[in-house]
């Protein structure tokens, strides 16, 4: 009985003792500094290119910006010059006002006695629109004198090279001594033109045109 006692105390020995050296070896390989750098390594070793996250690799980046992108772009860059407060540029923004510019035509003076249209020669004069661009408005000014203060005068401009009075430019002096009197819109003919002022007396007596002219206003 002692016998199996003491065989079954050594085999406990035993038994505990290759615990023992199996605990040590682990301990060994877990804790040792060669087992940490091991462990290191495998830890940091580098992971595929593919899995890394926040690396940005221009070589393997298609960058590229869809119409959206660029519709975007476009829509706050609008934003951002209208606060600036400078407005695209379009063709509106190159549209310059035209300027009326303003030209007077002496005519001259002249007298007559005459009940009918008397030409007086002495005011005929040249007159070519196309000099003058763009004619907006023209305009027959003439200074008249009725010394006697009996009748009326008159006097209108007369188109020698078409055998016509000028449209609109007829005036009448009634009653008054000495009055300028303008007329309303005359309408010269195209081209080059010779003209020349005509003047009457109603009943006869001695009237004059002075400081007659031509008011043009082109642009």
């Amino acid at each position: 009985m002692d016998r199996d006692s003491n065989y079954t105390h050594f085999a406990i020995l035993i038994l505990l003792l290759v615990i023992s050296v199996n605990l040590l070896i682990i301990d060994l390989k877990i804790f040792s500094p060669a087992a940490d750098l091991r462990l290191s390594e495998s830890k940091t070793e580098a992971a595929p290119e593919q899995n890394r996250i926040g690396i940005f690799d221009p070589k393997q980046q298609n960058i590229s910006c869809p119409s959206d992108c660029l519709s975007s772009i476009k829509s706050a860059t609008e934003s951002l010059v209208l606060r600036t407060g400078n407005p695209p540029i379009t063709a509106e923004n190159n549209y310059q006002p035209q300027t009326t510019k303003e030209y007077f035509i002496p005519l001259g003076t002249g007298t007559t006695s005459k009940n009918s249209w008397d030409n007086l020669i002495a005011t005929e004069t040249v007159i070519d629109t196309s000099v003058y661009g763009t004619i907006k408005e023209a305009y027959f000014i003439a200074g008249l004198k009725n010394p006697t203060g009996n009748g009326q005068v008159e006097a209108q401009i007369y188109n020698v090279t078409d055998k016509n009075p000028v449209w609109g430019s007829h005036v009448i002096m009634n009653g008054p001594t000495e009055q300028t009197i303008t007329s309303g819109k005359i309408g010269l003919a195209n081209g080059g033109k010779l003209y020349r002022v005509q003047l009457k007396s109603s009943i006869g007596y001695e009237v004059n045109l002075e400081n007659a002219r031509i008011r043009i206003l082109a642009y």
